[in-house]
C-alpha cells in the first residue's frame, strides 16, 4: 500500500521521527485501520530517498510503541487497539455541574478509559512482589538528560523553598494528563502534590475529618488504606467486592460518610467497577451526602478493550477525591503522587499540606514535569505496556498449561493478578511458605498488601506481581510451583477436583 508523508531532511527532527509520527498519525486519525500491512521498507526507502535504515528504525519504533505488530514473514499490520486508544480519553470535556451525577447522553457512546514487601536479604530468586515495576524499565536516559539540563541552568531553585501544593508547572503537566487519560476536567488549584499516594491518602483523610461521621470501605482492600481508617475513632462499615465491583447494594444508608475505592483495579482481586455501578455509588454519595476516596494506583496499564473514564472525571469535581501516583508508572524512588479535590476543597487542601509539609523536592517535581509535558511520559507508558502485556501474557499461558482451567482475576489491567486455587488445593499461606523456601515468591493475600476485615475469607487466592519478571523466570517460577504443589498433594491426598486441576502430565 502507498504512504503518503511528506519528509524534510532540512526539519531539526530526524527522518526516522518524521516517518514515525506521521504513520502514527495515520493509524490514530484511521486513515491506516487494523488489520492494513505497511509497506516494505526497502519499496518506502526507495520512494522517499532515505536510507532503509532510517524506516526500519521508525518501524520497529512503531512496533515497540504498540502501534504496528509483526506477522511472521508477512510483515508489519496495524494492530487492533492502537495504544493511544487505551491511553486516551477522546470524549470532549462537559461544563463543570452542580448537582447530580453526570450520565451518558442518549446515544453518546460510554467515556473511554474503559506491609512489607518481599525484599531484603531473604528475598525469593523469582520474586512476584504486588506492586513492583520493571527496574530496567525506568527512562534512566531521558531522566538524565532532564535533569543535567536542570542543573545546569536553573540550579538556584535548589536553595529555595516550593509551594507546598507542588511546583505549578507539574500540577499544569498533571492537569493536563488526567483531561487526556481520565476524562477528568480538573484545575491546578485543585491538585496537591505530594509523597506518593499513601501520602495522599493521608491528606484527604485528615482533609474530610470534620465532614465525616462514618466510614466505608472495599472488602478486601488495600492494607494502607485500611491502617488509616482503622486509626480515626469511626465506625467502618466494610462493603464487599464481587465480579463488578464495590456492591453498591451493601452501601450503608448512613450520612456524612466517606467510603475508599480502588474502581479502575480493585486491590487485591484486580476487578474492574462496571459504570452502572459507578454511577450508583456517585448517586449514593449525593443522597448520603457523603465523599469517595478514589485510588487510581495503577491505571496507566490497561492491556485489553477500551479504557473507561476515572470515577472523579463522571462526578465533575463535586464528591470525589483522586488518588494518584507516578510510583508505579515512572518510579517508586521518586517519591511523587497527587491528590485531586473539589474545587471548594481546593485552598483547605493547600494550607494542610503546608501544616504537613514544605513541600517535595524541586528537582524531581520540575523533572517529572518537563518528561509528562515534552511527551515522554505518554511513549514512556506505551513501552511499559507492552512489556508488561507481554509478561502478563507469559504468566497466563503458564497457568492455564500446568493448571487445568485456573480462575483468573486482575488480568485485563495493573501489574498483578490473582489465582483463585481450586478446591481441594492446600491453603495459599501454605502454597506460599513452601514456594518461598524454593525461592519462587508467591503471595496470599494477607501477605500481599491485602486486608480482609470479616477474616472468614477461604484462604484460597494466590497474587502475582508480574511486571518485574522477564518472561523466562515467569515460566521457570511456574514450573517450579506445579512441582511444588504436586508434592504438597501427594504428602495430602486430595479430592479427586484437586487432582484435575494439575496439569494433564501429572498423572
Amino acid at each position: 500500500m502507498e504512504l503518503a508523508l511528506t519528509l524534510d531532511a532540512k526539519s531539526d527532527k530526524s527522518l526516522q521521527a518524521q516517518i514515525f509520527d506521521q504513520v502514527r498519525l495515520l493509524i490514530l486519525d484511521g486513515r491506516l485501520q487494523a488489520g492494513m500491512s505497511l509497506p516494505p521498507t526497502r519499496l518506502l526507502a526507495e520512494r522517499y530517498q532515505v536510507s532503509r535504515n532510517t524506516v526500519i528504525i521508525a518501524f520497529d519504533r512503531l512496533a515497540a510503541e504498540g502501534y504496528v505488530e509483526p506477522r511472521g514473514t508477512s510483515g508489519l499490520f496495524v494492530t487492533a487497539i492502537p495504544p493511544d486508544d487505551l491511553l486516551l480519553v477522546s470524549s470532549p470535556r462537559p461544563p463543570l455541574r452542580t448537582n447530580g451525577p453526570v450520565p451518558p447522553e442518549a446515544g453518546e457512546p460510554l467515556l473511554c478509559f474503559a506491609g512489607s514487601p518481599g525484599g531484603g536479604e531473604d528475598r525469593p530468586t523469582i520474586d512476584f512482589w504486588v506492586g513492583r515495576q520493571a527496574a530496567s524499565g525506568f527512562p534512566l536516559r531521558v531522566w538524565r538528560r532532564i535533569v543535567t539540563k536542570l542543573l545546569s541552568g536553573e540550579s538556584q531553585y535548589l536553595a529555595d523553598y516550593c509551594d507546598p501544593a507542588g511546583l505549578p508547572q507539574l500540577r499544569r503537566a498533571i492537569a493536563d494528563h488526567l483531561g487526556r487519560t481520565r476524562g477528568m476536567h480538573v484545575t491546578t488549584d485543585q491538585i496537591i502534590v505530594t509523597a506518593g499516594g499513601q501520602d495522599a491518602l493521608n491528606l484527604v483523610m485528615n482533609l474530610l475529618r470534620g465532614h465525616t461521621e462514618n466510614l466505608c470501605i472495599e472488602n478486601p482492600c488495600y492494607a494502607g488504606a485500611s491502617m488509616i481508617f482503622q486509626s480515626e475513632n469511626l465506625p467502618i462499615e466494610p462493603v464487599p467486592v464481587d465480579s463488578e465491583g464495590i456492591r453498591t447494594d451493601c452501601l450503608p444508608n448512613k450520612p456524612r460518610s466517606l467510603i475508599y475505592v480502588t474502581p479502575s483495579h480493585q486491590y487485591p482481586t484486580g476487578v474492574v467497577m462496571t459504570l452502572s455501578r459507578r454511577l450508583a455509588l456517585l448517586r449514593w454519595a449525593d443522597d448520603t451526602d457523603s465523599y469517595i476516596m478514589e485510588d487510581d494506583y495503577d491505571s496507566d496499564f490497561r492491556y485489553d478493550g477500551p479504557p473507561l473514564t476515572a470515577l472523579s472525571g463522571l462526578d465533575r469535581g463535586r464528591r470525589v477525591f483522586y488518588i494518584g501516583t507516578f510510583s508505579k508508572s515512572v518510579g517508586a524512588g521518586l517519591r511523587l503522587g497527587f491528590a485531586v479535590v473539589p474545587q471548594m476543597f481546593s485552598e483547605e487542601a493547600r494550607l494542610l499540606k503546608a501544616k504537613m509539609s514544605n513541600g517535595q523536592s524541586w528537582l524531581e517535581q520540575c523533572a517529572l514535569a518537563e518528561f509528562v509535558s515534552d511527551g515522554h511520559f505518554d511513549r514512556h507508558v506505551r513501552k511499559l505496556r507492552q512489556l508488561y502485556k507481554s509478561r502478563r501474557d507469559a504468566l497466563i499461558s503458564a497457568l492455564r498449561k500446568k493448571f487445568r482451567e485456573p480462575v483468573i482475576t486482575g488480568q485485563d489491567s495493573g501489574l498483578h493478578l490473582v489465582w483463585r486455587l481450586p478446591k481441594g488445593m492446600p491453603s495459599a499461606l501454605a502454597i506460599q511458605t513452601k514456594a518461598r523456601a524454593a525461592g519462587v515468591g508467591v503471595y496470599a493475600l494477607s501477605s500481599g498488601g491485602a486486608f480482609d476485615f470479616d477474616g472468614t475469607a477461604p484462604d484460597d487466592t494466590l497474587m502475582f506481581g508480574y511486571a518485574s519478571i522477564p518472561e523466562n523466570k515467569i515460566l521457570e517460577a511456574v514450573e517450579k510451583l506445579n512441582g511444588i504443589m504436586r508434592e504438597m498433594s501427594s504428602k495430602a491426598p486430595a479430592p479427586r477436583s484437586h487432582e484435575s486441576a494439575l496439569e494433564n502430565g501429572s498423572r
